[in-house]
Formats: structure tokens, sequence, C-alpha cells
């Protein structure tokens, strides 16, 4: 409810979320009355948070399934203006002023990034299927890309690719390059090879490579990369706890899939607890 009172007043001045009913008996010239209340329209919530099927959301509200398909499609698009339309990208004194303890051994760290897949229904298309497959997986895949600061906020949400694209390759598309500054830093997981394509410093795991054992000081830095990234891990999973994501997702939301991942993602950041209780300082 605290959530949608903040979104109330935008929801009521945007005119195309009102989803109208169609009666056959009805002239071409009759006005339709919305079939729902805009708080009722929000069972788009309920889809996303408990991912309930359609046929299940049009039983209990007493409305057509293709009506319940429009409201979903409507509120995710919506919402994916509304919350989108909020910068997220947070400057780098801010960035610094609000720096956990956690850090103080990379204070230039800017973002933690990390990438996610979400299985979804193979295709028919042999062609289809090698492209959205997912070798980590060993199934098909939407994959995306995360972006957290410091201090647990998101701050970079990609658009979704098919599963056999790679880190780097998603890093490119997702616009973050034009964001980053000499002086700031990355801290990303062992997959992304990002050296010659940031202008920034990258803190990531050491490889072993050919060697039989690690340095000391490489084992050091590698634990401590660990236990910081591993808060990229917990905001992943938070996003992931929108039930919709749980099991494989149908290829029949792919026309807006991007807009529910993008919207759940988002959402995380209007949750009110941090990853860390000692983080709780506002921003």
């Amino acid at each position: 409810m605290a959530f949608w009172h903040l979104i109330e007043r935008p929801a009521a001045e945007t005119k195309f979320i009102r989803v109208t009913s169609t009666n056959p008996s009805e002239t071409s010239g009759t006005r339709r009355k919305p079939t729902l209340s805009s708080i009722d329209e929000f069972l788009f919530m309920t889809h996303l948070s408990l991912g309930l099927k359609q046929k299940d959301l049009a039983h209990r509200f007493s409305i057509h399934q293709s009506t319940v398909s429009r409201i979903i499609i409507s509120w995710a698009n919506f919402l994916y203006c509304l919350l989108g339309s909020a910068r997220i990208w947070i400057p780098k004194k801010t960035i610094k002023a609000h720096l956990p303890p956690e850090f103080k051994d990379y204070p230039d760290t800017q973002v933690v990034i990390d990438c996610t897949e979400l299985r979804c229904q193979t295709p028919s298309p042999l062609l289809l299927q090698s492209e959205g497959f997912s070798s980590y997986k060993s199934h098909c895949t939407f994959k995306g890309m995360l972006g957290m600061s410091p201090h647990g906020a998101v701050t970079l949400v990609s658009s979704l690719y098919a599963g056999s694209v790679s880190d780097k390759g998603i890093f490119k598309q997702s616009g973050i390059i034009s964001l980053l500054t000499p002086d700031m830093a990355i801290m990303v997981d062992k997959g992304f090879l990002l050296d010659d394509i940031v202008p920034c410093k990258v803190y990531r795991p050491a490889f072993l490579s050919r060697r039989t054992q690690m340095p000391a000081h490489e084992i050091r830095e590698t634990q401590s990369i660990a236990r910081l990234r591993v808060h990229v891990e917990r905001m992943i999973r938070r996003v992931k706890e929108h039930k919709l994501f749980d099991t494989v997702v149908p290829l029949t939301i792919s026309g807006s899939i991007n807009q529910l991942f993008a919207v759940a993602c988002l959402l995380v950041n209007y949750q009110n607890r941090p990853l860390v209780s000692a983080w709780a300082k506002p921003v």
C-alpha cells in the first residue's frame, strides 16, 4: 500500500492504463466502462510477486483472461516508464559519502556488477534454441546484467538477451561504459574480462591460469573481493523473490519480459530494509 500511494496519482493521470471491457451486445458507438478500479488493476503486482497465472487471476477477479493479459502489459509498460524515469545511477561523490566500512580497501568502487539468467521456454526453431541455450544453466534462458552500488542500491539494469551472449557482450550493450571515468573502479566476477574496454580500474578475483598455486596476496585479495561480491548476489536473489521468475518463463510473455524484469529490479530500491542492517543509512 505504501508503494501504491506513491504511484496512485500518476496512475490516475495516465489514461492508457484504464482497461475496458467489450460486450458483444454493445454497439461500436457505446462508451465502455472500466472493468476494475485502479487499485484492482494493480493485480499486476500479484502476478509479478506471486507468479499467479493469468487464468487464476481472471477467476479471482471475475474478469476475462484476455483482460488480465491487457492489464499486466499496461502496468508493466507504465511502471517501466515511471520507475525508469528516475535516475538510479548515483554520482561518485554520493557513493563515497555513503561507502560502507567493508569497502575501505576498495574506496573507489562505483558499482558491483553481475549477470543473472531466467529460464525460459525452449523455442521450436533450432536457430533460436542455439542462440538462447545457456551452457551455465543447460537450458534456454534470458540473460541480463545488474549493477549495485557499494551500499546496496540497484544502479544499473540492462536489457535481457539470449542466454548464449557473453558477460562482456552484455556489458558493452548496457551503456555503462560511457558512465565510467578513470577515477572510478568496478567490481566484477571472473567471467568479466573488461580491462581492454573500460576506462577505469577493475577489481576481479585472480585466475589460477597455469600456475599450480596462487600467491598468498592474490588469495587474500580474491577472498576479500568474494566477501563483497556476495552482496550483489543477495540483491539478485531479492529480484528473483518475485515468483514469476521462479518457473520457466513462457514465450507468450517474451514481448514484455524486459519490462517485467526491469520493474522487478527497480522495485528492490523501494523495499524497506537494506541488504545489510549496518548499512541502514539514508541516502
